[in-house]
């Protein structure tokens, strides 16, 4: 999941949970055969039991979906890409409420949430958003936490490092007795890891959201935190209130016809990765009123590209967004003194997501953006447009981004 908003070090990050993700479809396809199919086929077939769409489902997202019965709910993650895509089952189910029969192989999640761990900081943006912060009680990477009342539980000891997702800490988290772990990927080497808390009954729910391939699907994530936290009225009104902001932006922009020329990234050795024309940040930049050059390229991934190809586009173009993990042009012009010639830097239209930093590195872009995809689309317009939302209304302030001078 390459982006051009995103530094290198975040996209060999998220790169390697692509692949690691593949590893959560195989293992959980490896289980559903080995049910009956009458227990696979439960949720589809509806035998014996009376379901319905949750009130508010999902509209945008594509990876997750939750259906209602009486006295408990399903829930569907869809993780993977292509013959790799699976679905992987939990039931979600009232405290005190017994466990219905059927559901063999699905892992049972008791809500509302009382304690939860997280191995993502993105996660934690969802939870904020709907005021559920003291739920939190593990979390890997904590130094990269940006939201004040959770430093200050970390500072207090009353939040556990729990590991990361590649080697996470069963004994701290055994120990923990989360409901629920948030897991962005299970890996090989740990998968065993994995089965033994979900065998003392911790269910590890997998957060596809980055896998999303537009905005908005991926800020609709926000339903399913709902859905566990008991914050289900909160998630659609506060959801419904990103999108109409998100729709108002992206209109101010539809007429717009001088649509600048926006590179993106950075180079990684000798290639330079860009979005596919239907990919997320694409939709991004589509709806911002930029020409991204790539527009055209199929695919929601990424497409490989040598610098020497990408070098006389960068050249020309009008904007370049998210050049590594750098903060000054003169750190940017060291790493390649080729830089000095594009037309960006010479123009000082060079922008970065790293506005929001605390004091580890701890980027709260990374925090808050995918639930906030509005305040990310408001930045971009500012860059691209400028006075556009003045002249529609709006305050220009910016939230993630920053010149790069």
């Amino acid at each position: 999941m390459p982006l051009c908003l995103m530094s290198n070090k975040n996209y060999l990050q998220v790169l390697s949970r692509v692949v690691l993700m593949f590893v959560i479809a195989v293992h959980a396809a490896s289980l559903t055969a080995c049910r009956p199919a009458s227990e696979r086929d439960a949720v589809s077939s509806g035998q014996n039991r009376q379901m319905r769409p949750q009130a508010g489902s999902p509209a945008y997202a594509k990876r997750f979906s939750i259906v209602d019965s009486k006295s408990y709910r399903t829930l569907l993650v869809m993780p993977g890409q292509g013959s790799n895509r699976d679905t992987l089952r939990y039931l979600l189910l009232p405290h005190g409420s017994p466990a219905p029969s059927g559901f063999n192989g699905y892992s049972v999640i008791r809500t509302p949430v009382r304690r939860a761990a997280v191995f993502s900081t993105t996660q934690i943006g969802f939870i904020n958003l709907l005021g559920e912060n003291d739920r939190i009680v593990g979390i890997s990477r904590s130094e990269f936490v940006n939201t004040p009342s959770l430093r200050r539980r970390i500072a207090e000891g009353s939040i556990t490092e729990i590991g990361m997702p590649f080697s996470p800490d069963l004994e701290t988290i055994l120990a923990l007795d989360p409901g629920v772990v948030f897991a962005p990927a299970l890996p090989p080497s740990r998968k065993s890891g994995y089965q033994t808390l979900e065998h003392s009954s911790i269910p590890v729910l997998v957060i596809a959201e980055w896998q999303e391939e537009t905005p908005l699907g991926r800020a609709e994530w926000l339903k399913l935190f709902g859905a566990l936290f008991g914050r289900e009225e909160l998630a659609r009104q506060r959801f419904a209130e990103i999108e109409a902001s998100y729709r108002s932006i992206r209109e101010m922009t539809g007429a717009i016809r001088n649509k600048p020329v926006v590179l993106c990234g950075l180079p990684v050795k000798d290639s330079w990765f860009v979005p596919a024309g239907e990919s997320y940040v694409a939709a991004l930049l589509r709806d911002a009123g930029a020409s991204y050059p790539w527009a055209g390229e199929p695919g929601s991934g990424s497409v490989e590209l040598d610098i020497e190809s990408v070098y006389p586009l960068a050249l020309q173009a009008d904007y370049w967004l998210n050049p590594g993990t750098v903060k000054s042009l003169e750190e940017l012009i060291a790493l390649d003194a080729r830089f000095a010639d594009l037309r960006p830097v010479k123009n000082g239209r060079v922008y970065n997501n790293n506005r929001q930093l605390n004091e580890y590195g701890g980027n709260a872009y990374w925090e808050y953006g995918v639930v906030q995809p509005d305040a990310i689309l408001r930045d971009l317009v500012m860059i691209l447009h400028p006075g556009l939302l003045k002249k529609n209304g709006l305050e220009e302030s910016f939230t993630f981004y920053r010149e790069v001078k």
